[in-house]
């Protein structure tokens, strides 16, 4: 099959936003997460969202567009349950603080399984993986990126390059808790959680100590 959204100009609802938008939403969510994507029909979300199939083609052209939707408003939900850290709290701590709310953001919450959804269908929707990638993962990255800027120019840090510094934090701090998690092959712990950060954080800061 074609991968039919064109990214990354997403197609956008051609109906304007209101509560049957809203309905359609939750609805198309929950079917998602419950049958996969491929098993979701949009005469399944038409009737458990109470609506006609006239109406959910007004809001959406195609499931993929429907799909496409749902990872956008999920990863603007994701950002703002993810606050950039202030380096006034100090620099230790404010890593820490972000660390914390990475895992539990992107990690520790049932989006785990709609990112499951997005990785079976990779292959024949390449540009859905990509739009969460870059809705998600990637934005948090660049946000990440900012703050070491920051951070470097205080003269706190000294690496070459913001994003791969922020790749290489945000790799230390979760290390194989998203692969348990994705397996479900262990709960997460607050223990796990601190034991994890605290050694990816420690390990960060020496590497990236400025010299002199």
């Amino acid at each position: 099959m074609i991968d039919t959204i064109a990214h990354p100009a997403l197609e956008q609802p051609s109906a304007p936003a209101g509560r049957k938008m809203d309905i359609v939403i939750r609805a198309a969510w929950q079917l998602f997460l419950d049958h996969g994507f491929s098993a979701t029909s949009m005469d399944a979300v038409a009737k458990a969202a109470g609506v006609s199939k006239a109406t959910l083609y007004a809001y959406f052209p195609s499931k993929e567009a429907l799909f496409a939707s749902l990872i956008v408003a999920e990863c603007e939900s994701l950002q703002h349950d993810l606050p950039m850290p202030k380096l006034s709290a100090g620099l230790s701590e404010a890593l820490r603080e972000f660390a914390r709310q990475y895992i539990r953001t992107f990690i520790d919450r049932k989006d785990v399984a709609f990112v499951r959804i997005i990785a079976n269908e990779s292959g024949r929707f390449p540009a859905l993986a990509r739009l969460f990638y870059e809705s998600g993962p990637e934005a948090t990255i660049r946000r990440l990126s900012q703050f070491l800027e920051e951070a470097r120019a205080a003269k706190l840090l000294e690496f070459d390059d913001s994003i791969g510094a922020a790749k290489q934090f945000l790799s230390l701090v979760r290390g194989e808790l998203p692969l348990l998690i994705v397996l479900g092959l262990n709960e997460l712990t607050e223990g796990m959680i601190e034991q994890e950060i605290e050694a990816g954080l420690n390990f960060f800061l020496k590497a990236c100590q400025p010299r002199g």
